[in-house]
């Protein structure tokens, strides 16, 4: 507003007829915008036909022009030139910084280089975008071969569609290579619109496809995995792909799915997806490819309940990922794939009770990790790390490598690893003292995770912050949790912590007094783990059994169970749910 009532002083001051102008500016009051805009152009025309031409060359160039490159553009004679700018500053559109020839100008506001570019004609425009194009080649190369950015617009605005898609997408694949997730979705969106309009020429298909799935990654990590445009940009992508004869291609647009199936709940239909693809291009697949396939299965059998046979998936491939060279790993949810396959599998077997097995995957990991200048790729190795010192009560070292997540996550907006790091942050701080602060942030993580409507992995941050609910004496505020949970994964195959979700149940059960409600959902919880051979989940709800039947007076029956357990497992590390289940029995069995 400050603008339209300055634009409205010096019409007033020009005109000489204040009554007039005045009396029109109440008619439009309502219009701020057209009538500011009209003032604009006014203006621009009482400078005369030269400066205004200055005035749309400049426009062209941005907010922010130098004179140098103005000069080259212009084309013009130099004291015009420089008389033209005077105008311009004299009148208070345009600000100037410096001495000519090192000068550079900029518009007063948005909306006089608006006006100004709205002046043109389309062929002019066009004419100047390619001019402004051709000089920035001919000499400044080292600047659009940093900022392909600059280039790509105005050979876009020129209409020279298929060298602005090449420099559009060069600018995604650097935004993407610096962490600039958002910056690389606006210029894929960008490479995407040159492509359309060159329609079916010849690869026009799979480039297409590849454009599409290069935005899904970075909406990946920009937006998470249940983003609106994900989902559109996945489907343009298999479309695209479809018409193509690159078994690769259709096989990256199945991975890229994924993450996308699992956000929704939809884990045998991507089973049944990726079934299909090993069976239809297994001899045809790359090994990078068909191990991204078995990796995807495995993670989906472990949303399922299924830790065996994501376990076994799991394996499969990274057999397949030790054939192939590092520099032709493909990327899986957005991070390299055996970094993401390595954290699942070790996930699989901390359920299924292979600790050892499972401390040893996360050690080679990180004695393996080479992407540490690859801010998402990090951000997942520490993720394992905290997953690691959780499981060996390493709290001190959790709450270390969890704000190192936040921190590089808040830097590059990855919106759903942030959400992990702040969760493992909230775990160590209720083992070291401060509880409420640890409910705070398992609570935020959870609000993120959730914002994005995603279903997998809610459960497990659920029941991570009911466990401290309870803690906290919080029982209502546990019991509505779950069932905000039940209520997500209705319907959906969701079923990773379905044991752990019956055994909290049993917590509140036994917190409210009702023992034997309590003994019956702890009851089946173990009758669950069991049959998802969820030997952690078996342990834990086992330990908690062994509590309430003391209580009971069960103590004999109580020692006896929780021993049965205990001695399955064989272990050399300090594990946090071995060693309080071994508390609990060296207490019933004084």
């Amino acid at each position: 507003m400050p603008l339209f009532v300055e634009e409205l002083t010096k019409a007033v001051l020009e005109s000489g007829n204040a009554r007039t102008v005045l009396s029109r500016a109440a008619a439009t009051a309502l219009n701020v915008p057209a009538t500011l805009h009209a003032s604009l152009m006014a203006r621009l025309d009482r400078l005369g036909s030269a400066v205004k031409e200055v005035a749309q060359v400049g426009a062209v160039l941005g907010r922010e022009f130098s004179y140098e490159l103005l000069a080259a553009v212009a084309q013009g004679n130099t004291v015009e030139l420089d008389g033209a700018l005077d105008q311009l500053v004299g009148a208070g559109l345009v600000f100037c910084r410096g001495t000519r020839p090192m000068a550079t100008y900029l518009f007063k506001h948005a909306l006089v280089q608006d006006a100004a570019y709205g002046t043109l004609l389309r062929a002019k425009r066009q004419e100047l975008h390619k001019r402004v194009a051709y000089t920035l080649e001919e000499r400044w190369t080292e600047n659009t071969e940093a900022h392909p950015e600059l280039l790509a617009h105005h050979l876009q605005e020129a209409g020279d569609w298929a060298r602005a898609l090449d420099h559009w997408q060069k600018a995604g694949e650097a935004a993407v290579a610096r962490a600039a997730t958002r910056e690389a979705v606006s210029h894929f969106s960008s490479a995407i619109d040159c492509s359309r309009r060159l329609g079916d020429v010849s690869g026009g298909g799979e480039r297409m496809t590849r454009l599409h799935l290069a935005m899904a990654n970075a909406l990946m990590q920009a937006e998470g995995y249940r983003s609106e445009r994900l989902g559109k940009t996945l489907e343009d992508a298999r479309l695209a792909a479809a018409n193509t004869a690159s078994v690769e291609l259709q096989c990256d647009v199945a991975l890229s799915l994924a993450p996308f199936f699992y956000a929704s709940g939809r884990n045998h239909d991507y089973l049944t997806l990726a079934e299909e693809q090993i069976a239809t291009f297994n001899g045809r697949l790359p090994a990078a490819y068909l191990s991204g396939l078995w990796a995807t299965k495995g993670i989906a059998h472990l949303n399922r309940g299924e830790p065996a046979l994501g376990e076994a998936a799991l394996r499969k491939a990274l057999v397949l990922i030790d054939r192939v060279d590092p520099s032709r790993r493909i990327l899986l949810a957005g991070a390299d794939q055996r970094v993401s396959t390595q954290i699942y599998l070790s996930d699989s077997l901390t359920i299924l009770g292979f600790f050892d097995a499972a401390v040893e995957e996360k050690e080679r990991l990180v004695r393996t990790f080479d992407q540490l200048d690859k801010p998402f790729d990090l951000a997942w190795y520490l993720l394992a790390q905290c997953e690691l010192c959780a499981l060996l009560g390493q709290y001190e070292e959790l709450l270390e490598k969890a704000t190192k997540i936040v921190k590089i996550c808040e830097r590059h907006g990855y919106t759903a690893r942030r959400s992990g790091g702040i969760r493992w942050r909230g775990h160590a701080r209720s083992h070291l003292g401060e509880l409420d602060a640890g409910i705070d942030d398992v609570r935020e993580s959870m609000v993120l995770w959730r914002g994005q409507g995603v279903v997998f992995h809610t459960p497990e941050k659920a029941c991570e912050l009911c466990d401290l609910l309870l803690r906290a004496g919080r029982i209502e505020d546990a019991s509505q949790m779950l069932d905000d949970v039940d209520t997500l994964v209705f319907d959906t195959d969701e079923a990773s912590c379905l044991a752990e979700c019956i055994r909290l149940r049993g917590q509140i059960a036994a917190s409210r007094g009702d023992l034997t409600g309590a003994a019956h959902l702890f009851e089946t919880a173990i009758f669950t783990a069991r049959r998802q051979q969820a030997k952690l989940f078996e342990l834990r709800a086992v330990t908690q059994l062994a509590l309430v039947l003391a209580r009971q007076g069960h103590v004999h029956e109580a020692a006896t169970r929780l021993e049965a357990v205990v001695h399955t497992f064989n272990t050399r590390y300090p594990i946090v749910d071995l060693v309080t289940a071994q508390r609990a029995l060296d207490v019933l069995s004084c």
